[in-house]
């Protein structure tokens, strides 16, 4: 596996699943040399973070940045980046769109679990928001455990 020094998050429009995910990461990589982020794969305008995301963080201890959605472009992709999306669809889109993608994986993918994607809580309630950041939580510890594992194998090597 490489070595990233930088990961970002995707989701469709960056106000809900990848702040929330990149969020999480942020936490979980505390003192590691590593930068995180959260694009859109769809972002018309400079939205600000959904309100319900912000809070759902919050009520587990982790202040989203107030940033605003930001779209992904090819300056994003690199050999030491590492790019996770919520589903296939948008990994196949990222492929298909920008010929510099490498190392995009679906959230699942790279965690190796069997699900296939992250819902979308978007223009839904309170519940499915909490619902998605428990998943999310999930997840993204698994892949911030892997991250840190290879760069403790790189350390030894």
């Amino acid at each position: 596996m490489n070595t990233y020094r930088k990961v970002i998050f995707v989701c469709l429009g960056n106000t809900c699943r990848s702040p929330m995910a990149a969020t999480i990461m942020e936490n979980l990589l505390q003192g590691k040399d590593i930068l995180v982020g959260s694009r859109g794969m769809v972002v018309l305008f400079p939205e600000p973070y959904n309100p319900k995301a912000v809070a759902v963080a919050a009520s587990y201890g982790l202040i989203m940045p107030s940033n605003n959605a930001v779209q992904i472009d090819s300056r994003d992709f690199g050999s030491d980046t590492l790019v996770l999306v919520m589903n296939q669809g948008m990994k196949q889109k990222l492929y298909d769109t920008f010929d510099r993608a490498i190392n995009v994986y679906t959230l699942c993918e790279f965690v190796r679990e069997p699900e296939e994607e992250v819902a979308d809580p978007y223009g839904r309630g309170a519940d499915e928001y909490k619902a998605c950041f428990e998943k999310l939580q999930f997840l993204v510890s698994k892949a911030a455990q892997r991250i840190i594992d290879n760069m403790n194998e790189e350390e030894e090597n």
